[in-house]
Protein backbone atom coordinates (compact mmCIF):
# COMPACT_ATOMS: atom_id res chain seq x y z
CA UNK A 1 0.00 0.00 0.00
CA UNK A 2 1.32 3.30 -0.92
CA UNK A 3 2.25 6.13 1.76
CA UNK A 4 0.94 9.90 1.79
CA UNK A 5 2.09 12.63 3.91
CA UNK A 6 -0.20 14.04 6.62
CA UNK A 7 -0.19 16.73 8.89
CA UNK A 8 0.39 15.15 12.70
CA UNK A 9 -2.06 17.08 14.36
CA UNK A 10 -4.77 15.61 12.26
CA UNK A 11 -4.47 12.07 13.47
CA UNK A 12 -6.46 10.81 16.49
CA UNK A 13 -4.19 9.16 18.88
CA UNK A 14 -5.90 8.98 22.34
CA UNK A 15 -9.16 9.39 20.62
CA UNK A 16 -8.49 6.56 17.72
CA UNK A 17 -11.81 4.62 17.59
CA UNK A 18 -8.89 2.19 17.49
CA UNK A 19 -7.14 2.98 20.66
CA UNK A 20 -6.39 -0.17 23.20
CA UNK A 21 -5.25 1.64 26.07
CA UNK A 22 -8.38 0.53 28.18
CA UNK A 23 -8.02 -3.10 26.80
CA UNK A 24 -4.42 -3.97 26.72
CA UNK A 25 -1.91 -3.69 29.50
CA UNK A 26 1.15 -2.31 27.73
CA UNK A 27 4.67 -4.72 29.02
CA UNK A 28 7.09 -2.32 31.15
CA UNK A 29 9.64 -1.23 28.77
CA UNK A 30 12.29 1.78 28.98
CA UNK A 31 10.53 4.77 27.09
CA UNK A 32 13.64 5.84 26.33
CA UNK A 33 14.78 3.00 24.15
CA UNK A 34 12.35 4.24 21.20
CA UNK A 35 13.17 7.57 22.11
CA UNK A 36 17.03 6.98 21.44
CA UNK A 37 15.99 4.79 18.59
CA UNK A 38 14.04 7.61 16.75
CA UNK A 39 16.50 10.36 17.80
CA UNK A 40 19.24 8.45 16.39
CA UNK A 41 17.47 7.02 13.29
CA UNK A 42 14.28 9.10 12.41
CA UNK A 43 10.56 7.52 12.26
CA UNK A 44 11.63 4.65 9.86
CA UNK A 45 8.88 3.25 9.09
CA UNK A 46 4.79 4.95 8.83
CA UNK A 47 1.91 4.69 10.74
CA UNK A 48 -0.81 3.22 10.03
CA UNK A 49 -4.25 5.28 10.17
CA UNK A 50 -7.65 4.73 9.10
CA UNK A 51 -10.03 7.37 7.69
CA UNK A 52 -13.59 7.54 8.10
CA UNK A 53 -16.28 8.39 6.29
CA UNK A 54 -16.56 11.93 8.21
CA UNK A 55 -12.65 12.23 7.20
CA UNK A 56 -11.40 12.13 10.79
CA UNK A 57 -8.36 10.10 10.72
CA UNK A 58 -7.77 7.29 13.70
CA UNK A 59 -4.41 5.82 14.00
CA UNK A 60 -4.49 1.80 14.08
CA UNK A 61 -0.39 1.83 14.66
CA UNK A 62 2.60 3.43 15.40
CA UNK A 63 1.47 4.98 18.84
CA UNK A 64 4.76 5.68 19.58
CA UNK A 65 6.00 6.87 16.23
CA UNK A 66 3.12 9.95 16.43
CA UNK A 67 3.94 10.83 19.96
CA UNK A 68 7.18 11.26 18.72
CA UNK A 69 5.96 13.52 15.97
CA UNK A 70 4.38 15.44 18.10
CA UNK A 71 6.81 16.05 20.73
CA UNK A 72 9.32 17.24 18.06
CA UNK A 73 6.68 19.79 16.83
CA UNK A 74 7.22 17.87 13.74
CA UNK A 75 3.88 18.75 11.02
CA UNK A 76 4.10 15.81 8.90
CA UNK A 77 4.60 12.24 8.91
CA UNK A 78 4.11 9.36 6.54
CA UNK A 79 1.56 7.00 6.84
CA UNK A 80 -0.57 4.42 5.01
CA UNK A 81 -4.17 5.08 5.02
CA UNK A 82 -6.36 2.38 5.30
CA UNK A 83 -9.85 3.77 3.55
CA UNK A 84 -13.20 3.84 4.61
CA UNK A 85 -14.26 0.74 2.99
CA UNK A 86 -11.96 -1.51 5.00
CA UNK A 87 -13.39 -4.25 6.42
CA UNK A 88 -13.00 -3.91 10.98
CA UNK A 89 -11.84 -7.30 10.54
CA UNK A 90 -8.73 -6.65 8.81
CA UNK A 91 -8.06 -3.95 11.33
CA UNK A 92 -8.24 -6.16 14.04
CA UNK A 93 -6.49 -8.35 12.65
CA UNK A 94 -3.40 -5.91 11.91
CA UNK A 95 -3.66 -4.96 15.55
CA UNK A 96 -3.19 -8.20 16.60
CA UNK A 97 -0.51 -9.24 14.44
CA UNK A 98 1.56 -6.06 15.70
CA UNK A 99 0.77 -5.80 18.84
CA UNK A 100 0.94 -9.73 19.29
CA UNK A 101 3.44 -9.63 22.04
CA UNK A 102 1.93 -7.29 24.07
CA UNK A 103 -1.86 -8.93 23.33
CA UNK A 104 -0.69 -12.61 24.52
CA UNK A 105 1.35 -11.62 27.04
CA UNK A 106 -1.14 -12.95 29.64
CA UNK A 107 -4.58 -14.69 29.51
CA UNK A 108 -6.04 -11.17 30.76
CA UNK A 109 -4.99 -9.02 27.70
CA UNK A 110 -5.88 -12.07 25.54
CA UNK A 111 -9.50 -11.25 27.03
CA UNK A 112 -9.24 -7.96 26.84
CA UNK A 113 -8.59 -8.09 23.23
CA UNK A 114 -11.67 -10.00 22.40
CA UNK A 115 -13.72 -7.54 24.22
CA UNK A 116 -11.99 -5.13 22.19
CA UNK A 117 -12.86 -6.60 18.75
CA UNK A 118 -16.81 -6.61 20.43
CA UNK A 119 -16.42 -3.07 20.62
CA UNK A 120 -15.46 -2.67 17.10
CA UNK A 121 -18.76 -4.43 16.60
CA UNK A 122 -16.71 -6.99 14.88
CA UNK A 123 -19.42 -10.39 13.86
CA UNK A 124 -19.11 -12.79 16.68
CA UNK A 125 -18.93 -15.69 14.58
CA UNK A 126 -15.49 -14.26 12.93
CA UNK A 127 -14.28 -13.92 16.83
CA UNK A 128 -15.46 -17.54 17.78
CA UNK A 129 -13.69 -19.03 14.27
CA UNK A 130 -10.61 -16.62 13.59
CA UNK A 131 -9.91 -14.96 16.29
CA UNK A 132 -10.59 -16.99 19.26
CA UNK A 133 -8.10 -19.47 17.55
CA UNK A 134 -5.32 -17.47 16.94
CA UNK A 135 -5.76 -16.68 21.00
CA UNK A 136 -5.43 -20.22 21.61
CA UNK A 137 -8.89 -19.91 22.65
CA UNK A 138 -11.79 -23.05 22.50
CA UNK A 139 -14.58 -21.36 22.49
CA UNK A 140 -17.89 -22.52 23.12
CA UNK A 141 -21.34 -20.70 23.03
CA UNK A 142 -21.44 -18.62 26.18
CA UNK A 143 -17.54 -17.96 26.04
CA UNK A 144 -17.49 -14.03 24.94
CA UNK A 145 -20.18 -13.88 27.34
CA UNK A 146 -17.43 -14.65 29.90
CA UNK A 147 -15.13 -13.06 28.21
CA UNK A 148 -17.05 -9.76 28.70
CA UNK A 149 -17.77 -10.79 32.29
CA UNK A 150 -14.00 -10.67 33.43
CA UNK A 151 -13.32 -7.38 31.13
CA UNK A 152 -16.44 -5.85 34.26
CA UNK A 153 -13.92 -6.67 36.84
CA UNK A 154 -12.10 -3.04 38.67
CA UNK A 155 -9.25 -2.25 36.56
CA UNK A 156 -6.99 -2.19 39.30
CA UNK A 157 -7.87 -5.61 39.90
CA UNK A 158 -7.50 -6.75 36.28
CA UNK A 159 -4.58 -5.36 35.91
CA UNK A 160 -3.32 -7.50 39.13
CA UNK A 161 -4.62 -10.38 37.48
CA UNK A 162 -2.77 -9.55 34.51
CA UNK A 163 0.43 -9.24 36.42
CA UNK A 164 0.18 -12.17 38.05
CA UNK A 165 -0.50 -14.69 35.00
CA UNK A 166 -3.73 -15.99 36.06
CA UNK A 167 -5.89 -18.88 34.19
CA UNK A 168 -9.17 -18.12 32.33
CA UNK A 169 -10.33 -20.69 34.61
CA UNK A 170 -9.08 -18.01 37.75
CA UNK A 171 -10.16 -15.02 35.96
CA UNK A 172 -14.02 -16.56 35.24
CA UNK A 173 -13.93 -17.99 39.19
CA UNK A 174 -12.94 -13.86 40.16
CA UNK A 175 -16.05 -12.30 37.65
CA UNK A 176 -18.47 -14.23 39.96
CA UNK A 177 -17.82 -12.67 43.15
CA UNK A 178 -19.40 -9.66 44.81
CA UNK A 179 -18.07 -6.32 44.31
CA UNK A 180 -17.91 -5.63 47.81
CA UNK A 181 -15.66 -8.73 47.79
CA UNK A 182 -13.83 -7.83 44.89
CA UNK A 183 -12.99 -4.70 46.48
CA UNK A 184 -11.80 -5.96 49.26
CA UNK A 185 -9.28 -8.18 47.22
CA UNK A 186 -7.97 -4.61 45.57
CA UNK A 187 -7.35 -3.28 49.15
CA UNK A 188 -5.64 -6.36 50.78
CA UNK A 189 -2.82 -6.47 47.79
CA UNK A 190 -1.38 -3.76 49.96
CA UNK A 191 -0.70 -5.58 52.70
CA UNK A 192 -1.02 -9.63 51.72
CA UNK A 193 1.64 -11.13 49.63
CA UNK A 194 -1.00 -12.81 46.93
CA UNK A 195 -0.19 -15.30 44.18
CA UNK A 196 -2.90 -16.33 41.79
CA UNK A 197 -3.54 -19.39 43.67
CA UNK A 198 -3.50 -17.65 47.15
CA UNK A 199 -6.15 -14.69 45.65
CA UNK A 200 -8.74 -17.46 44.48
CA UNK A 201 -8.72 -19.92 47.77
CA UNK A 202 -8.81 -16.80 50.36
CA UNK A 203 -12.03 -14.88 47.62
CA UNK A 204 -13.91 -18.82 47.66
CA UNK A 205 -13.05 -19.22 50.79
CA UNK A 206 -14.46 -15.93 52.51
CA UNK A 207 -17.68 -16.00 49.61
CA UNK A 208 -18.72 -19.47 51.33
CA UNK A 209 -18.21 -18.33 54.75
CA UNK A 210 -19.89 -15.06 54.29
CA UNK A 211 -23.16 -16.85 52.40
CA UNK A 212 -23.20 -19.36 55.18
CA UNK A 213 -22.79 -17.46 58.19
CA UNK A 214 -25.13 -14.51 56.34
CA UNK A 215 -22.44 -11.77 57.28
CA UNK A 216 -21.18 -8.44 55.38
CA UNK A 217 -17.57 -7.63 54.37
CA UNK A 218 -17.25 -5.35 57.27
CA UNK A 219 -18.47 -7.66 59.61
CA UNK A 220 -15.81 -10.14 59.29
CA UNK A 221 -13.68 -7.70 59.11
CA UNK A 222 -14.33 -6.64 62.56
CA UNK A 223 -13.78 -9.82 63.99
CA UNK A 224 -11.24 -9.96 66.81
CA UNK A 225 -9.33 -12.65 65.15
CA UNK A 226 -9.28 -10.36 61.57
CA UNK A 227 -8.20 -6.98 63.11
CA UNK A 228 -5.33 -8.94 65.07
CA UNK A 229 -3.91 -10.00 62.18
CA UNK A 230 -3.95 -6.84 60.30
CA UNK A 231 -2.96 -5.05 63.14
CA UNK A 232 -0.17 -7.07 63.94
CA UNK A 233 3.58 -6.06 62.92
CA UNK A 234 3.84 -9.51 60.88
CA UNK A 235 5.46 -9.92 57.37
CA UNK A 236 3.01 -9.24 54.22
CA UNK A 237 3.70 -13.36 53.89
CA UNK A 238 3.08 -14.25 57.66
CA UNK A 239 -0.20 -12.31 57.17
CA UNK A 240 -1.46 -13.64 54.05
CA UNK A 241 -0.59 -17.42 55.60
CA UNK A 242 -2.50 -16.43 58.86
CA UNK A 243 -5.61 -15.24 56.66
CA UNK A 244 -5.89 -18.34 55.28
CA UNK A 245 -5.61 -20.50 58.17
CA UNK A 246 -8.28 -18.58 59.63
CA UNK A 247 -10.77 -18.69 56.73
CA UNK A 248 -10.20 -22.17 56.18
CA UNK A 249 -11.17 -22.78 60.29
CA UNK A 250 -13.93 -20.62 59.77
CA UNK A 251 -15.61 -21.96 56.46
CA UNK A 252 -15.02 -25.70 57.38
CA UNK A 253 -15.27 -25.62 61.22
CA UNK A 254 -16.23 -29.22 61.94
CA UNK A 255 -13.34 -30.41 59.61
CA UNK A 256 -10.94 -28.32 61.40
CA UNK A 257 -12.11 -29.26 64.80
CA UNK A 258 -11.55 -33.22 63.91
CA UNK A 259 -8.03 -32.57 62.43
CA UNK A 260 -7.24 -30.50 65.35
CA UNK A 261 -8.32 -33.93 68.05
CA UNK A 262 -6.37 -36.15 65.76
CA UNK A 263 -3.65 -34.09 66.04
CA UNK A 264 -3.93 -34.02 69.60
CA UNK A 265 -4.22 -37.95 69.78
CA UNK A 266 -1.41 -38.18 68.29
CA UNK A 267 0.83 -35.71 69.81
CA UNK A 268 0.01 -37.61 73.36
CA UNK A 269 1.00 -40.90 72.45
CA UNK A 270 5.26 -39.39 72.15
CA UNK A 271 5.71 -41.77 69.14
CA UNK A 272 9.12 -42.23 68.61
CA UNK A 273 10.52 -40.93 65.16
CA UNK A 274 10.29 -44.25 63.63
CA UNK A 275 6.47 -44.14 63.62
CA UNK A 276 4.58 -41.80 61.77
CA UNK A 277 0.72 -41.57 61.69
CA UNK A 278 -0.83 -39.94 59.25
CA UNK A 279 -4.73 -39.21 57.48
CA UNK A 280 -6.87 -37.86 55.02
CA UNK A 281 -7.41 -34.06 56.22
CA UNK A 282 -10.56 -33.71 54.24
CA UNK A 283 -11.81 -36.75 56.16
CA UNK A 284 -13.08 -38.52 52.30
CA UNK A 285 -10.92 -41.26 52.92
CA UNK A 286 -11.66 -43.06 56.44
CA UNK A 287 -8.71 -44.59 57.25
CA UNK A 288 -5.08 -44.07 59.11
CA UNK A 289 -2.01 -44.59 57.42
CA UNK A 290 0.70 -45.75 59.76
CA UNK A 291 4.37 -45.87 58.00
CA UNK A 292 7.38 -47.07 59.67
CA UNK A 293 11.04 -46.07 59.13
CA UNK A 294 13.57 -48.15 60.27
CA UNK A 295 17.55 -48.41 59.48
CA UNK A 296 18.41 -49.82 62.80
CA UNK A 297 17.64 -53.66 63.00
CA UNK A 298 17.98 -53.40 66.66
CA UNK A 299 15.00 -50.99 66.67
CA UNK A 300 12.64 -53.19 65.10
CA UNK A 301 11.30 -55.20 68.10
CA UNK A 302 10.87 -51.68 70.52
CA UNK A 303 8.95 -50.26 67.70
CA UNK A 304 6.48 -53.44 67.41
CA UNK A 305 6.15 -53.11 70.64
CA UNK A 306 5.25 -49.33 70.76
CA UNK A 307 2.45 -50.06 68.10
CA UNK A 308 1.27 -53.21 70.25
CA UNK A 309 1.31 -51.52 72.86
CA UNK A 310 -2.75 -50.44 74.86
CA UNK A 311 -2.39 -46.73 74.52
CA UNK A 312 -1.75 -47.11 70.45
CA UNK A 313 -4.46 -49.00 70.22
CA UNK A 314 -6.75 -47.28 72.00
CA UNK A 315 -5.48 -44.19 70.17
CA UNK A 316 -6.04 -45.68 66.98
CA UNK A 317 -9.52 -46.22 67.67
CA UNK A 318 -10.31 -42.72 69.12
CA UNK A 319 -8.89 -42.02 65.73
CA UNK A 320 -11.16 -43.95 63.32
CA UNK A 321 -14.26 -43.11 65.56
CA UNK A 322 -13.24 -39.49 64.67
CA UNK A 323 -12.82 -40.20 61.06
Amino acid sequence: MPTESIHINDVLINDSRFALRDFIFDSISEPSCHLNTFCTLGILYPIVVYRDRKGLIHLVDGRKRAEYAKQSDERLIRAMVLPETTPVTDIVSLIHCNRRNDIESSVMNKVQFLCFAISMNVPESWILKVLCGALEFKPHTEFLRECERIFHLPRELRQFCHEKKFSLKQLLNLSYYSPDILSQLIQWNTSLQLTASTLDEIASHLKDYLRATNKRIKDFLAEPEVEDIFESSLSQRDKTEKLRQLLYLKRFPTLSAVNANIRGIIKQLHLPKEIQITWDGTLENKKLDVTLNISDPQKWQPVLDTLASPDVKEAVQSILDEL
